[in-house]
């Protein structure tokens, strides 16, 4: 906060604006604090009417909110679309599931011994849902541009053995956590259903995880964003005709055919030579 003031302010709102003023983003705090003095001397010197506690406290609570809303918009903004932010998203949604699941069973110990069945079960399903997604899935993907491949290469396979073991485990979750009701009245039904269920909703997540892999950038991992489309249909056999996504940080784009032609088949990742 800005040791100069228009005007002395009460020992309250100095206080306050100095404590809130923490929750600020570094690069956004002068700015903020600037405007919120202005704000607080027009309230005590500009304005003809005084401020009653019912005000001061609104003024507070607006101030803190404001505080609140650029910290929480400034982690949207360095998390949004970051392989941190996928990880931990399904390292949340398999957690929440687990409680659910203490929650439905009452305890821990009980639970430990109908996930270790069930578990035994799934091993069988996952080896196929793997295979299957592979087989399925397409890889037909050009890159150009010189970057270092392989070390990028090793950290986009960690990311996605990462990702492909937490839908694993949180498809697996799932799938005990809505059979576990049937499993009283009818053990076998609700066994095979928990199968069932885990190799569906398990094909869905590994479906994903590649569609999700695909749109990410092949430096840095972040999501691609600005879809533009480029071309004409109409011109379809005479010039290229997709879309392009582009990476945040600058690292490249990725263009995507409409059509599969003869001269180009797949997608074409294209880095974005260094400055």
């Amino acid at each position: 906060m800005s040791p100069l003031l228009p005007s002395p302010l009460p020992t309250f709102d100095r206080t306050l604006l100095r404590t809130v003023a923490t929750i600020v983003p570094t690069d956004e705090r002068d700015e903020w604090c600037r405007t919120w003095e202005a704000e607080l001397w027009h309230m005590h010197h500009g304005s003809r009417r005084k401020p009653t506690v019912a005000f001061t406290t609104d003024l507070s609570i607006g101030l803190t909110r404001d505080a609140l809303w650029l910290r929480t918009d400034s982690w949207r903004r360095t998390f949004s679309g970051t392989p941190v932010l996928c990880l931990a998203s399904l390292l949340g949604l398999c957690l929440f599931s687990t409680i659910i699941a203490v929650l439905v069973t009452g305890s821990w110990h009980p639970l430990s011994l109908y996930f270790t069945d069930q578990l035994k079960r799934s091993l069988i399903g996952a080896p196929l849902v793997v295979f299957v997604t592979f087989a399925t899935a397409s890889r037909r993907h050009l890159e150009q541009g010189s970057i270092g491949r392989k070390l990028y290469w090793i950290k986009r396979q960690l990311f996605f053995l990462a990702k492909t073991a937490l839908i694993l485990t949180l498809t697996f979750l799932l799938s005990a956590d809505i059979c576990h009701s049937l499993r009283a009245a009818l053990p076998t039904t609700a066994d095979l259903l928990q199968i069932l269920t885990f190799v569906l909703l398990a094909l869905v997540g590994m479906r994903w995880a590649f569609h999700d892999q695909e749109q990410r950038c092949k430096q840095c991992l972040h999501a691609l964003a600005t879809p533009a489309r480029v071309g004409r249909p109409s011109h379809n056999l005479l010039e290229w005709n997709g879309t392009e996504l582009l990476c945040k940080q600058g690292h490249g784009l990725l263009s995507i055919p409409e059509i599969e032609t003869s001269w180009c088949q797949s997608s074409q990742w294209i880095t974005q030579p260094a400055p």
